[in-house]
């Protein structure tokens, strides 16, 4: 069975660029946002191609925030285009209200095709994919090894991976360098090298998790790490 996408653009041209790009899916369109919102809850797609601008009060991120907030259609990848580049600040605002990604428009069919079929394997693989471990609203997850904040993924190494899980599972508690140490590194707290590096795996985590969400990982300043989510 073909898996099914859901154009969400005013303009007809652009769902024909993409019917022809994705010929292998069963490619469905509408012009109007609310038919667009109808018909993501009718349908149920395994994927959404949502432009940005429309005419009337409703613009492609109000069009995401209802989809995502509705239960029907919250776990439906959405995939935002674009005819001119966006600020830093507007990118970032669709992908924490959930998109999976931006595509500009004009596209070239080729790298348009290849990049929708990442974003439906990936989505896929996640589906498949087991939650190991949730506090509060981070959950992780094996195969592939990421965590989630919310519906915003955070891809992780292993080293990383194995870190905040200890962290997590010991939610509250402080762990120190020394347990870190001996149990993802075997060294010894007198190894400074090692030491080092365990303070870089933690700014690395940080930084993955961006913005406020920094804070749920805390140093105690001589003893170590505490997670408090």
């Amino acid at each position: 069975m073909k898996q099914k996408i859901l154009v969400i653009d005013d303009e007809k041209s652009i769902y024909e660029s993409i019917r022809i790009a994705l010929d292998d899916f069963e490619v469905k369109y509408t012009l109007s946002t609310e038919e667009g919102i109808e018909k993501a809850k009718s349908e149920k797609p395994d994927l959404i191609i949502l432009d940005l601008v429309f005419p009337g009060n409703l613009d492609g991120w109000d069009i995401c925030k209802i989809l995502k907030a509705d239960k029907q259609t919250e776990d439906i990848p959405i995939v935002m285009l674009t005819g001119k580049m966006l600020k830093k600040e507007d990118e970032i605002k669709g992908l924490e209200m959930g998109a999976e990604d931006y595509i500009k428009k004009p596209f070239d069919v080729e790298v348009f095709r290849a990049r929708i079929r990442r974003i439906l394997n990936r989505v896929n693989l996640e589906k498949r994919s087991r939650k190991i471990l949730q506090r509060g609203e981070i959950s992780l997850y094996v195969v592939p090894l990421m965590a989630k904040i919310g519906r915003r993924r955070i891809d992780l190494t292993p080293k990383e991976f194995d870190f905040l899980y200890l962290l997590m599972s010991k939610q509250g508690a402080v762990v120190s360098r020394e347990y870190l140490c001996k149990t993802l590194w075997e060294c010894g707290e007198a190894d400074k090298k090692k030491t080092k590096i365990i303070e870089a795996t933690m700014k690395k985590i940080r930084r993955k998790f961006g913005g406020k969400d920094r804070d749920k990982i805390k140093t105690v300043k001589y003893k170590g790490y505490i997670f408090t989510g």
